[in-house]
């Protein structure tokens, strides 16, 4: 069957596709928009699969369409139906004459095992980046919870804050404090499960589409993955999605899925690269990107890299450590 062009009002070129919204379009020719904002909106099928579609200025990710910038944003269709029919490469807003089309669009599929690089700064650039988190950050973010498990010369006007007795932010020190010294991985070659049980107490804490448990924990797995503890970071992301089930929303529950698999949004992924090359410039850059999503997500989720990478330092020698210190 074919859809006659008289009836396709508006098209929205699809120029990229991450690799797991391909699979779930393949599958799945019924979708329900079930979240939209300013410059994207997300559709789940009856299996709970999770799609995005967005302006390009969001980035490419796991499971994300990206729609040119140029093209007018269906926002007015979007307000008015809930049900998308996938039919001959498009995406069909259900009786509004919107199409988003997939013709000519690119597979995404980068993963984290594509952020190794150049990491001759990296203590530098990890210093430099919690300084900025803990300076920065919202009050309502994670942000100061960076000082409990980071050595920093603290700014007093934000110790005089009273955030920390915020009974989310206390959850987190408490979590923080029982666990930033054990090893991810034990002496015998083991994973440590006392390690990721009491990471696991934090998964859906919070408010939001993704609680800042979520947007933390997966902020962890990316910094250990930046620490040079990929295998660990594997198991830590494999063992949150299966902990994560019937406990966090459908957005959070895809989040977990796609870092499960080893993928996480380009944006992230490009902050993750410049971690180490001494580049103040594109780490401003792409931090100020990333510290954008969602209300809180991007600090939060920043703050959980800090917390993956001091994780990811406990297997390392002594004088790694020292050297840790010493640029404080």
């Amino acid at each position: 069957m074919s859809v006659p062009n008289t009836h396709i009002k508006q098209r929205v070129p699809v120029f990229s596709i991450g690799t797991m919204a391909l699979g779930y379009l393949l599958c799945s020719k019924e979708w329900e928009v079930s979240a939209t904002f300013k410059r994207s909106f997300y559709c789940r099928d009856n299996k709970a699969n999770i799609i995005c579609l967005g302006k390009s200025e969001i980035g490419n990710g796991p499971f994300t369409l990206l729609c040119s910038s140029d093209s007018r944003w269906p926002s007015h269709a979007l307000s008015t139906t809930r049900q998308i029919l996938v039919l001959n490469n498009q995406l069909l807003l259900e009786g509004t004459g919107v199409s988003f089309d997939l013709h000519g669009a690119l597979v995404w599929n980068k993963g984290l095992r594509s952020t190794s690089g150049q990491d001759d700064h990296l203590l530098n650039d990890i210093h430099w980046i919690a300084g900025k988190v803990f300076r920065e950050a919202p009050l309502e973010s994670l942000g100061l919870v960076v000082a409990s498990f980071f050595p920093l010369k603290l700014p007093k006007t934000r110790l005089s804050s009273d955030i920390l007795t915020d009974s989310l932010h206390k959850r987190f020190v408490e979590v923080i404090s029982k666990i930033s010294h054990l090893p991810v991985q034990l002496p015998g070659g083991q994973y440590n499960t006392s390690l990721a049980e009491g990471l696991e107490s934090l998964i859906g804490l919070g408010p939001g589409l993704t609680p800042s448990g979520d947007d933390f924990l997966a902020g962890v797995v990316m910094g250990l993955f930046k620490a040079g503890r990929e295998d660990e970071a594997a198991w830590l992301a494999h063992y949150f999605y299966q902990a994560a089930q019937g406990r966090v929303t459908n957005i959070s529950l895809a989040f977990y899925q796609a870092l499960s698999e080893g993928f996480v949004a380009e944006p992230f992924l490009q902050f993750l690269q410049v971690i180490g090359t001494g580049n103040v410039l594109s780490l401003e850059r792409l931090l100020s990107r990333v510290s954008l999503f969602g209300a809180t997500s991007g600090w939060d989720t920043i703050t959980g890299i800090l917390f993956g990478f001091r994780l990811g330092l406990s297997k390392q020698n002594e004088n790694h450590n020292q050297s840790m210190e010493a640029v404080c």
